[in-house]
């Protein structure tokens, strides 16, 4: 079971958060009026009522490439518990963000897969960028809308365009540092209220913001005339995050204890599933948003749809026999992209491939190859602990250490490494009392078959429910997450059989 959702929960809190810059009091906010002195900004961080961990702001004016820009410096650190375990996700990010408000660099370091580093720039409407992952690194660029703003500065874009009244509305992109891609952004006043800040009351704006992603990311923000930010809260997977001004020294506080396993597990009703089972039927129910957008159909998993957000789900599991299945290395163009090396799946590195080769002895048939990778996966892996983030395979290897995500891209780099075409499944799986979020790989053998290194199962079993979301990962791997934002503490499972 994994926590990594919540990696990527806090790079797009760090994405509404970061919407501070006390500015010039002044209606109309001109790019020279802002910060005529260095600024410093210290939040709590709350969920379920509980302190989490905390956000630190600092803005200056400098120069950048003889350029003047506005530099920002945030640091966010988040602590949780699953199963027992402590994870502390801790984020640094420094920026430079123009006259148009549009970011044009960028350093971000986080803890969240060991040591990664992202550097990147904007130039001419194009983000270029290095991910450096435990010593590999990767570039990839982008295309950025000419309406791209800095997240950091965009109170003080609304500022500028002297917006800061009820009923008004800005629509732009928002370039976030953390998923690295431009979100489509609106961002409107819709009310007036007062809150108590230090025994002082403040006349403050409430912002809504909604980021067009992953169905859509809501939050609340309450802002004073000149721009400065007291609370933040923010809507994300069925949770609600709140960022309240404090000073230094109640930031660094110290946290409470949550679990989001626990608090995050969907207990099911109706029978109980038996682990290793080829067959479930269960009715699903999502509170809000659509089915057909939470919940993967494949060959294996059908949805049948009484409404938008009702249906009954059945999976059968195939039956995989050897005689059936390709030999290697599989080379038809049409499984390139899953046989490629990426970010945290090194599948050219030679003491991956060599480690594969070493397992496999010889073997050429695609699907008992694949069982001898798993089953050395899940027999290697001993240390099965929670870590925060994707560790890549090559870490993975040398640690032989972590929960499902390092089980799933350590099998699907040998595979790969040995010209068997593999890919990251994400979804829900049944364990003791509670569905789970969880990811495991799949094989193509002649036929794509489920396999789970972490549960010991070549074939794996009906309980694993694949929710929606991309099939080929990226340098920040967020494009999993998409069902887990649209089901977390919004999905009702109802066994049938």
């Amino acid at each position: 079971m994994k926590l990594s959702q919540f990696v990527w929960v806090s790079a797009l809190l760090l994405t509404v958060l970061c919407l501070v810059c006390e500015a010039a009091e002044t209606e109309q906010l001109k790019f020279e009026e802002m910060l005529k002195h260095p600024e410093e900004h210290w939040y709590d961080l709350t969920m379920l009522g509980m302190k989490i961990g905390y956000l630190h702001i600092y803005l200056e004016k400098t120069e950048y490439q003889g350029e003047e820009m506005i530099r920002s410096r945030t640091d966010m650190v988040m602590q949780f518990k699953g199963f027992g375990n402590n994870m502390k996700i801790e984020m640094n990010r420094i920026e430079y963000s123009d006259s148009n408000f549009m970011p044009r660099y960028f350093v971000l370091t986080s803890n969240e897969s060991g040591e990664k580093k992202v550097e990147g720039k904007i130039k001419d409407n194009v983000a270029y960028m290095k991910t450096t992952l435990n010593g590999q690194t990767t570039e990839s660029e982008i295309v950025v809308p000419e309406d791209t703003i800095s997240d950091t500065v965009a109170v003080n874009y609304l500022l500028s365009k002297d917006q800061m009244k009820i009923g008004e509305k800005l629509n732009y992109h928002t370039f976030s540092f953390d998923l690295l891609q431009s979100i489509k952004t609106e961002l409107s006043v819709v009310d007036e209220a007062s809150l108590t800040y230090q025994s002082e009351e403040k006349q403050v704006y409430i912002l809504a913001q909604k980021l067009d992603i992953m169905g859509g990311i809501n939050s609340r923000l309450w802002v004073t005339r000149d721009g400065t930010m007291y609370k933040s809260a923010i809507d994300m997977m069925g949770l609600t995050m709140v960022a309240t001004k404090t000073d230094r020294e109640k930031a660094l506080d110290a946290v409470e204890e949550v679990d989001l396993v626990l608090s995050t597990r969907i207990i099911p009703t109706g029978k109980k599933p038996k682990q290793g089972t080829s067959r479930f039927v269960g009715s699903v129910q999502l509170s809000k948003g659509n089915l057909n957008e939470a919940i993967m159909t494949n060959s294996s998993q059908k949805l049948k749809l009484n409404s938008e957000r009702s249906g009954t789900l059945s999976i059968e599991i195939p039956e995989v026999e050897d005689e059936n299945c390709v030999d290697l290395p599989v080379k038809d163009p049409e499984f390139q992209t899953f046989l490629s090396a990426t970010a945290f799946i090194e599948a050219a590195h030679p003491e991956v491939r060599a480690k594969a080769m070493e397992i496999l002895d010889g073997e050429v048939n695609s699907w008992r190859a694949s069982k001898k990778l798993c089953k050395w996966v899940y027999k290697s892996i001993t240390e099965k602990k929670l870590t925060g983030g994707f560790n890549s395979s090559l870490k993975t290897l040398e640690s032989l250490s972590g929960d499902c995500t390092e089980h799933t891209v350590l099998l699907i780099a040998m595979a790969r490494s040995v010209g068997i075409p593999a890919r990251i499944c994400s979804g829900l799986v049944f364990s003791k009392d509670a569905f789970y979020y969880h990811f495991w790989p799949e094989v193509y053998v002649g036929t794509w078959v489920q396999m789970d290194p972490t549960l010991g199962q070549n074939i794996a079993d009906a309980n694993h429910i694949q929710l929606q979301g991309s099939i080929l990962e990226s340098g920040t791997m967020v494009e999993f997450t998409e069902g887990v934002f649209r089901t977390l503490n919004q999905l009702e499972i109802d066994i049938v059989e």
